[in-house]
């Protein structure tokens, strides 16, 4: 053990299982995901979670609906393995970590169930203060005029919000379509809170109260995947 002054650095040998995900069918992940915990309850109940992902056709949207069947089923994801840099980015920006390489082949499973003894964490989780909540999942297209509020928790949008919607998040916001309305992310002081659309074309953005508008949204950032955090109190707008 090492102690610090007011922190004490404990090696722990808790179980931390690892699920290896060999589909993106997530109607057969739900189904196969409710067996296992009927009939593992006692082992798999609050249990944490690594998601280990080989798929090539496995989509960000899909890891956050995997996300919230974990959730509903009593099962905390804290972390991914994968080469997908899809996955990984999601990952960061929803506060899980991501492990290091351990990927292997050839497992007849469809979900295995692997325990891990004292994981390598390469990304430290940006929101490791608060108890880990799963993101909250908006499938439908949000119109003009509407509102979705995201309580306590981080946000994830699966289709385009349209010209005068109003997106707010306790949290971060992630938006993997086309974004035309306004974006309000950590509308309650959360200066980590970030934004990421798949598709820029957003009339405002707001973190933490410091906001952008835009009355025509500049070339070099239309129709891009653009990652929006805070830096000094400003804005950062980041291509990637």
């Amino acid at each position: 053990m090492e102690k610090l002054n007011n922190i004490e650095v404990i090696t722990q040998t808790e179980a931390l299982y690892t699920l290896k995900v060999l589909t993106n069918n997530t109607d057969v992940l739900v189904d196969e995901i409710n067996s296992l915990l009927c009939s593992n309850k006692a082992q798999f109940q609050h249990a944490p979670v690594i998601l280990e992902i080989d798929n090539k056709h496995f989509q960000a949207n899909e890891l956050a609906v995997l996300i919230e069947i974990l959730s509903q089923n009593e099962m905390v994801a804290v972390g991914i393995r994968s080469r997908k840099q899809e996955l990984i980015d999601f990952a960061k920006f929803s506060g899980l970590a991501v492990f290091g390489k351990s990927l292997s082949t050839g497992s007849k499973a469809k979900i295995k169930v692997q325990k891990v003894e004292q994981p390598v964490i390469n990304t430290p989780n940006p929101h490791q203060d608060k108890a880990y909540q799963a993101p909250k999942i908006v499938a439908n297209k949000v119109y003009s005029f509407q509102q979705v509020v995201s309580h306590d928790r981080d946000l994830v949008l699966l289709s385009k919000v349209k010209s005068g919607a109003d997106i707010m998040s306790f949290g971060s916001i992630s938006a993997y379509k086309e974004v035309q309305g306004n974006l309000f992310a950590g509308i309650q002081g959360d200066e980590k809170a970030t934004i990421f659309v798949q598709s820029f074309n957003v009339e405002l953005v707001s973190i933490a109260g410091v906001y952008k508008k835009f009355d025509v949204v500049p070339t070099k950032l239309y129709a891009r995947s653009v990652m929006i955090d805070l830096v000094n109190g400003q804005l950062r707008f980041q291509i990637i």
